[in-house]
């Protein structure tokens, strides 16, 4: 079972054969640089592609034909397993009959990586865990102590932020945001370019100087 758009597959009346494509791997690209003279060759790894994939959709119930091509049309999040992606369906979406259900036969397109369906912000303090089985890019929220300006390092990466005496920020590190309440907020940070990361299990919190509550989400990710 599997949702696409706050929808499931049940709902639907839909089953996917070969639910495996979903959780397919995902391709790192890279570029080679091949120099005369040498053996071998340079591979530039470039990130992680998006996941490509057929699946033939079965459609138990043909009443609901209308609703699944709609359904199954654009972009939205996918549930598949207590993980969570970006799920895309832009390929040509044309039933046909095969005994008393319809075949829809069309491509499924995901983003690279996984992340937990129930992600709220935790608290967190000396260190943290990513329990995923790849690098992630976590959204932090800072909530204002006693100091207006606080120092802190997140593995390895140093960062100072002012609050100017609002109460939060929250730090996209994949999108390199920095909001309150919406707003932006980048020139009351201090960093370079680089924001923090998490590594595959557990990473050190350190808190130079100054005084906010540290909460955190999206910090585990799989491929």
């Amino acid at each position: 079972m599997f949702k696409f758009k706050g929808i499931s597959s049940e709902d639907m009346q839909v089953i996917i054969e070969e639910e495996e494509h979903f959780i397919a791997r995902a391709a790192q690209r890279y570029e080679v640089t091949e120099i005369e003279g040498r053996d071998g060759a340079i591979f530039d790894v470039l990130g992680y592609s998006y996941v490509e994939r057929p699946i033939y959709v079965q459609c138990l119930n043909i009443n609901k034909i209308d609703d699944i091509l709609e359904w199954l049309n654009g972009e939205g999040e996918f549930e598949y397993k207590d993980r969570k992606t970006t799920a895309r369906f832009y390929a040509e979406l044309s039933p046909e009959r095969n005994a008393c259900i319809r075949i829809i036969d069309t491509t499924f397109i995901r983003d690279p990586f996984w992340h937990k369906i129930n992600d709220a912000f935790v608290q967190i303090t000396n260190n943290v865990e990513n329990e995923g089985n790849i690098e992630s890019r976590p959204i932090l929220r800072l909530e204002k102590g006693t100091s207006n300006i606080v120092d802190i390092t997140i593995n390895g990466i140093r960062f100072a932020y002012n609050f100017n005496g609002e109460p939060y920020v929250e730090i996209d590190c994949k999108n390199k945001t920095v909001l309150y309440n919406g707003l932006d907020r980048f020139r009351q940070i201090e960093i370079g370019y680089d924001f923090p990361r998490l590594n595959v299990g557990n990473n050190i919190v350190i808190k130079n100087s100054g005084d906010c509550i540290i909460k955190i989400r999206r910090k585990d990710r799989w491929l």
